[in-house]
């Protein structure tokens, strides 16, 4: 539990949810765990959690969909040895000529802008220490596609090409780039804005039969943050309990 000592990690949208949980399982490991969230209240929740944990955590209340506040992510964290891209965005339901320009604009500057530019920021001084871990938070939207939801799946989809790209430029320097593709896991946000009839249609079709926790993706995460896992990169890894196998996963219900 301490393969972490003495790395700092950073996890976008850790105020709550899966983001949270990847910051907890991480600094559990003995890790710095930088928390960026844009909400104060859920920040806040999030870093007490860990204080009574008596964990190693640093709060950084901050809009990732611009560049100005990576000066006070160098304050606080002058050096980075993992990255956890886990910020996200939705646009509201419905077929893609229904949505707004500007819900496109923020769902793709969120899920993807936001993540590839923190990745040219941190990714110069992991490769100088030769040591550095990233970690994107995908989505089975991305292989699937996702109805109502054109924006959504389209950003998560550039996140895979983002992450072997960057594996491939980093291999060699002691830098893995790899993608959790995750399913329906239970969270505040999943609660707030999928229809619970939608909920059940999604568990009828994942083969374990049910949503994923925050627990199983922080495992996951923390494993690819680790060590000991220097051989693997570019990778896509589903955490989604099967979804998307077999031609009618509902009929095993």
């Amino acid at each position: 539990m301490s393969e972490l000592e003495g790395k700092t990690a950073v996890i976008t949208g850790a105020g709550r949810g899966i983001g949270r949980g990847i910051a907890l399982e991480l600094a559990r490991r003995g890790a710095r765990a930088v928390l960026v969230s844009r909400t104060a209240e859920h920040l806040a929740e999030a870093v007490e959690l860990l204080v009574r944990a008596d964990l190693d955590v640093v709060a950084l209340e901050a809009d990732i969909d611009g560049e100005a506040w990576l000066e006070a992510l160098d304050r606080v964290a002058p050096t980075i040895d993992v990255l956890v891209n886990n910020a996200a965005a939705f646009a509201p339901y419905g077929p893609v000529e229904s949505v707004a320009s500007a819900e496109i604009d923020r769902v793709l500057t969120t899920n993807v802008r936001s993540a590839l530019r923190l990745v040219r920021h941190v990714l110069p001084g992991m490769k100088e220490r030769g040591f550095g871990r990233i970690v994107n938070v995908g989505s089975v939207a991305a292989s699937l596609g996702a109805t109502g939801q054109v924006a959504y799946s389209t950003a998560k989809a550039a996140l895979v090409g983002m992450t072997r790209s960057v594996a491939i430029e980093s291999a060699r320097l002691g830098v893995t780039c790899n993608l959790l593709e995750l399913g329906l896991v239970d969270t505040e946000r999943v609660a707030e804005a999928i229809a619970p009839e939608v909920q059940e249609h999604f568990k009828r079709n994942t083969p374990v039969g049910r949503a994923g926790s925050v627990e199983e993706v922080a495992f996951a995460a923390a494993f690819l943050a680790s060590p000991r896992a220097s051989y693997v990169t570019g990778a896509t890894i589903p955490v989604c309990g099967g979804l998307g196998l077999g031609m009618y996963p509902e009929q095993l219900a």
